[in-house]
């Protein structure tokens, strides 16, 4: 009865559409930047805690760190649909900007956004504020604005997207590092790199697949991404190359968190490099996320809140806006 009432209900139809602005940030998206920050927390909590599991502890810093990152991250993603508008059209995605919501005002939007989280990332603590300044400034400036463009440039556009990887694990280092230690004394060591590096890659990896597929429009439109430069093969066996490597590392630092999510993980890559299917494509996206938030969640549960609220609220209104069964673990033929 409840079920049917939240998917049937014609009342649905008329509440959805003040959700617009709010869905303008691409909240799903937040799934794989805020698990890269986590990690990159319970990475500086082994320096301090051997093998950290349920940590509920709450933290103002901690909290202002987030929605300070989010902010910033949601505005980025505001210009980059604004960028994409016409690949988007032809891939048939991102429908709100120039359709529900005007252009003018979804760059006002991001800009507000963009001051917020700055501002907000303050009260954290500076240093994580300048590294969010510069998670903006290459999401946001250099990879979707003219001149630079990176994300129309194959290499460049890989390259960022693996350097946010980096910020973002930073941040988190950063975060609890200055909170045991109130200093960065320990922020650039040997062991930070070489824990960061298979969730780096695995980051990397992921991204790299994303880009496979928007490969109809972004031809249409002369983006030239990594896979339409050097080919869907070269692009899917070097993911896989990428995740296995990956696994060897997180094997060799003994981390327990890494080499159980890539393992779980692993099998979806083989089939995208094998079997080419599109299925096969989103799977090897969409499920390595899911899992390792999965087991990130046993070291923070409390990231359970954001993350189940967001899923289920963006499975309501794509449902009853756009007739979407987004987000969903499930593709074709599971």
């Amino acid at each position: 009865m409840i079920k049917n009432f939240l998917k049937n209900h014609p009342v649905h139809k008329r509440i959805v559409p003040s959700l617009d602005s709010f869905f303008l940030i691409r909240p799903t998206l937040f799934f794989s930047v805020w698990v890269m920050v986590a990690i990159g927390m319970y990475s500086a909590e082994m320096n301090f805690k051997e093998f950290p599991v349920w940590i509920l502890e709450f933290s103002w810093g901690t909290f202002f760190l987030f929605i300070g990152l989010t902010l910033i991250c949601a505005s980025t993603f505001i210009l980059n649909q604004i960028e994409d508008l016409e690949s988007d059209k032809i891939n048939q995605k991102l429908f709100l900007v120039g359709n529900y919501i005007d252009i003018n005002k979804s760059i006002s939007i991001s800009k507000v956004l963009a001051v917020l989280g700055f501002i907000v990332s303050f009260f954290s603590n500076y240093l994580s504020a300048l590294l969010i300044l510069f998670i903006f400034l290459i999401w946001g400036i250099f990879y979707n604005k003219k001149p630079y463009n990176w994300k129309d440039k194959p290499m460049l556009g890989w390259i960022s997207n693996s350097c946010i990887g980096i910020l973002l694990y930073f941040v988190g280092w950063l975060h609890i590092n200055s909170n045991h230690l109130g200093s960065i004394s320990t922020f650039f060591n040997l062991n930070m790199i070489l824990f960061m590096l298979p969730y780096i890659i695995c980051f990397s990896s992921v991204s790299l697949l994303t880009t496979l597929p928007d490969i109809k429009g972004d031809k249409k439109v002369g983006t030239k991404t990594f896979p339409i430069a050097y080919g869907i093969n070269v692009t899917l066996l070097l993911s896989l190359g990428m995740i296995i490597i990956a696994f060897l590392l997180a094997m060799k630092n003994k981390d327990p968190l890494g080499s159980t999510s890539i393992i779980v993980s692993l099998p979806f890559f083989i089939y995208s490099t094998f079997r080419h299917h599109d299925k096969d494509i989103l799977r090897s996206i969409r499920y390595p996320i899911f899992i390792l938030n999965f087991f990130t969640l046993t070291i923070y549960p409390l990231l359970f809140i954001p993350v189940v609220c967001f899923f289920y609220l963006s499975k309501y209104y794509y449902w009853h806006r756009f007739n979407l069964h987004y987000p969903t673990l499930l593709v074709e033929n599971d």
